[in-house]
């Protein structure tokens, strides 16, 4: 299963005034602090690499439960994990 997928992830701010935006889909059961966590670092990455300014940065998170969200045609809370 992948932890997360980011979409739209650009820096249109140096082509057209619009932020960069990144969005993470994944399935849900992360905690408020590994969001917090997450963001600051994809944040630092777009400042750091994409010379985005801090306050055009956006992150949202979009949690999935695992009855909606299927890899290679199978849901996720019916595949089998292997610890």
């Amino acid at each position: 299963m992948p932890e997360f997928c980011m979409q739209d992830i650009g820096n249109r701010s140096f082509y057209g005034g619009h932020m960069p935006h990144v969005q993470i889909t994944w399935v849900e059961g992360r905690t408020p602090e590994q969001k917090r966590k997450i963001a600051e670092r994809v944040t630092n990455v777009l400042i750091e690499e994409g010379k985005a300014k801090r306050e055009n940065i956006h992150v949202s998170f979009h949690d999935v439960s695992s009855t909606n969200y299927a890899e290679a045609g199978v849901l996720v809370a019916d595949q089998k994990r292997t610890p």
